[in-house]
This record gives C-alpha cells, structure tokens and sequence, in this order.
C-alpha cells in the first residue's frame, strides 16, 4: 500500500513541499521549519488542494459516468428486492454493486463488460455491426443492432416493475428514505460529539456501520418498510459475510447493534416509523462472539522489544506492561495522578472514568517504568506525556463533518513492530500481564482490578476496597515474571 504524500521542507525555498499524482505543491514556511502554526496552515492548504485534485481525477475516470449510470440502475434493482423480500435478487444485486464500486475505484477502471448491466439482454454482435454501420448511414438511416438472440421476456417485466418503483417514489416522502434517516441521525450524533456527550470515534464508527446497512437495503428504500423480517435478513447477510472471513464477528455484532440502535432512534425519536419490529429485542436477534485465545508476548519478545525500542517507546510498552494502559489512558495521564516521589500513577481508566462501580486504582511502577516516566514528561502541561510537537498521544475529533485522529503510541508500536518482526499491538501489552496474573493462584482474582474493569462478579465486587498490598505484591511479581524488574533491581 502507498504511503500517503506528507509535506517535507525545502530549506532552499523556506517553503513546506509535497510532491502528488507528478506535480510539486509548495506552501508558506512562515519563520522557518520551527514555525508550528505556519506548518499547521500548510497541512490545512495542502489538505484542501488534495482534495480537489482527487475529486478532478475522479471525474476524469475513463468510463466513470458509464459505471455511475450501471451501479443505479442496479441499486433500483436492489431497493425494488429488498422492498418485496426477493432475497436472491437482492444478493445478486449486492454483489453486482460491489464488484462496480470496486472497478471504479481503480486509478483506471475497465471498460464495462456486456453482463455487468442489469438489462443486458443477449450480447450485441459486434463484427456485423460495425461491418453494415456504414451501409445503414451512406443510404441515410441510423444503423440497426443485431443481437444473438431475442430479448427475454422478463426485462420487460422488470422494465414495468422499475418504472411503477420509480413512479411511486417520485410521488413518496424524501424524507422516509435511509439516507436521509441517516443524515439525522448522524447530524444528531455529530451535535453530541460537539457537546462532549459522545465521542468522535464513536460517531465515525456509527457512519461507517450504517453505510454497511444502506448497501444492504438500498440508500433511497423507505424506512417505513423496516420489519422483523428486515433484521432477520440483514443478520443472516452479516453471518454470511463472516462465515466467507469477509468481516469478523465481532465487527458484524457491532454493525448488527447499530442498525438496532438507529431502528429504535426512528421509532423513539421520529415519526417516520410507527412500530419497532417485534422482534428487534428477541434473544436470537444477535450476533455471538466466538471465543478467543488472548494474544500475548512472551518474555523473550518483550526483551526483543525493549531491546529495539527508542526510549519512549520503551516507556509506552512499559505502561502497558506495568500499569495495563491503552492509547488513550496514556494520552489522559495527568500530573496529579502521578506519585513522583514513590512511583505510584493512582487512577481510573480512561473508558471507565465515569463508572461508579469502578474503583480508582495504583499501580506501583517497576523502576525503569518510573525513571523513563521522569526522562519523558513533559513540562507546562496538565498532562505528563504530549508528543514532540507538544500535542496530546491521542486525539480525535469532526472536523468539517471528517472524522479526524492522530494516535502516536500506535504509529510508534507499529514502527517497532516492523523493525523486530514480532507481531503485537498496545492491547496485547496489558493481554499480556493479565494473562499472567490470571495463571497464578495467588494473583487470578486481581486480573479485572488490574485492568480496572467494571466488576462483574461476586469476587470482583469485593475489590471495590481494592486490596493494595497484595495488587502491589502481583506487579511486583509480573516484573520479575517478564523479566523486566531482575535487570534493574
């Protein structure tokens, strides 16, 4: 996969340049390659003109309005079998749509073939055609298309059943439509993301999930038409999608509750649909997980690892290690939940912050963890870790209705895995140190304390009053165990 272009600086220009599709793109370098705001202008322009250029070389496709003309016709095919539950006609015509988005989104799309078109009909003969045109037009008349063989009686059929569709829904409602539903709906998501009620991954992955069930019902079908049969039929077409390791099942379980989710904001929210479908809360109407070997690294990788690492990688596969931290929990920590003095970072995970059944907990840092925590915090900030550029590890957020995120822990933990070969992402960090609390007799019923989950048994409700010298006792071990703490100690 290529890279995507980045702006680089030309000393010799004192300009920010990138080079795209051949041309060079040079933007204001302010007071110098220093001059954050000047960059932070670049990126802005530079987006704005990739932008363009790529919506130009979009509408320069050979054959673009050809496809975009085959693809409706086929998406009128798919709202007309959705609509009279024609299960086969609309698969096939899912399929078709995909395979011609796919082409189209070539740098250079094929010519279209004969059979990509719904009202193909028999194959025009081409060599006799093109032999008699000219006769057909020196005698004054346009040329006539031989074909192979008669046109089947069902494209009249269909040609009847299209243009009765397309009558009435010239005559219905825009406003009933999935897409406009689901402009609503996100435009509603989007405000709470304003608000700080959501956040703007969440909202992304919303867009994303009911883009997936537009493709399924059709982005002009109506809403009105939703019914238990509707959910049944889309859960069946996500378990077929993981059964052929098109998507996973967990990916096809959050796609499946989003669906359920805008399904109840229509019947709650709006009065477009009158009814919730009877079975939108059946027990069946679910997509399980299969269960999962957790993905962890042994203590050989991790030496391998800490071995090759920079120092603040070092530190981040450390506070995942050591502290079970995420991206985001790193990116959130702040000086006040530091215990410089004695090496203590006490608080709530990121994800659960806002759970009360969720107690605050400390991690006693192993001493290398908390001597490269020194070397690398940051100063005048409210946060102990910020990027070179002074920005947050992680951000995300709408911007000009985009969804926009920055992760640098990831990018860094990526670099690393490359360079070692060892495959690993920051969630198989604390994987790694919970599984093997959960391996010890002593230390298994500290694993959702370390990992500060909300409680969901008897023993874990217990640990509201969390039991600290003991969890101290167990990270202590973990040190030793991944042999991280008998180098330093």
């Amino acid at each position: 996969m290529a890279r995507p272009p980045r702006l680089n600086w030309d000393d010799s220009r004192r300009k920010w340049r990138v080079v795209y599709r051949g041309k060079k793109y040079r933007f204001d370098g302010g007071t110098g390659k220093s001059d954050r705001e000047a960059k932070r202008q670049a990126e802005v322009e530079w987006r704005e003109v990739k932008t363009r250029l790529d919506l130009e070389a979009e509408e320069a496709k050979p054959h673009r309005q050809e496809y975009r003309n085959v693809i409706a016709e086929w998406d009128n095919v798919l709202r007309w079998a959705t609509e009279h539950g024609d299960d086969m006609i609309a698969s096939q015509a899912r399929e078709k749509i995909h395979s011609l988005e796919e082409r189209l989104s070539l740098r250079v799309p094929p010519p279209l073939a004969w059979s990509d078109r719904f009202f193909s009909g028999p194959e025009p003969l081409t060599e006799i055609n093109e032999h008699m045109a000219p006769a057909y037009r020196s005698a004054g008349l346009e040329p006539i298309i031989e074909v192979a063989g008669p046109v089947p009686a069902e494209h009249s059929l269909w040609k009847d059943r299209l243009a009765a569709q397309d009558l009435r829904e010239k005559k219905a409602d825009s406003n009933v439509t999935f897409v406009a539903n689901v402009d609503r709906f996100l435009k509603q998501k989007r405000t709470e993301v304003a608000a700080g009620q959501l956040s703007a991954a969440r909202a992304e992955s919303l867009r994303t999930y009911l883009e997936i069930v537009m493709n399924f019902t059709g982005r002009t079908t109506s809403v009105q038409r939703i019914s238990g049969a509707t959910l049944t039929s889309f859960r069946q077409h996500l378990l077929e999608r993981v059964s052929s390791k098109e998507i996973s099942d967990y990916y096809a379980r959050d796609v499946f509750a989003a669906f359920k989710l805008f399904v109840k904001w229509l019947a709650n929210d709006t009065d477009v649909l009158e009814n919730l479908p009877r079975n939108i809360d059946a027990k069946g109407m679910s997509i399980s997980i299969a269960e999962r070997k957790a993905k962890t690294l042994t203590a050989e990788q991790i030496k391998i690892l800490l071995r090759d690492a920079s120092q603040r990688t070092r530190l981040y596969l450390l506070l995942g290690l050591n502290c079970a931290m995420t991206q985001i929990d790193m990116s959130d920590l702040r000086y006040e939940e530091v215990d410089w003095e004695n090496g203590i970072i006490t608080r709530k995970r990121s994800k659960t912050s806002d759970c009360e059944s969720v107690p605050e907990v400390s991690w006693v840092l192993w001493p290398l963890t908390q001597e490269l925590l020194k070397k690398e915090r940051s100063t005048g900030s409210e946060y102990v870790l910020l990027t070179r550029d002074g920005q947050p590890l992680r951000t995300d957020h709408l911007e000009g209705g985009s969804f926009k995120k920055t992760d640098a822990v990831r990018a860094a933990v990526r670099r690393l895995a490359v360079k070692t070969d060892v495959a690993f992402t920051v969630k198989a960090l604390k994987k790694t140190s919970a599984s093997l609390l959960r391996s010890h007799k002593d230390y298994k019923g500290l694993t959702s304390l370390f990992l500060d989950h909300a409680p969901t048994s008897v023993a874990d409700r217990f640990y509201t009053t969390v039991p600290q010298e003991l969890l101290n006792e167990a990270i202590s071990w973990l040190g030793r165990e991944l042999q991280i703490t008998a180098n330093t100690e």
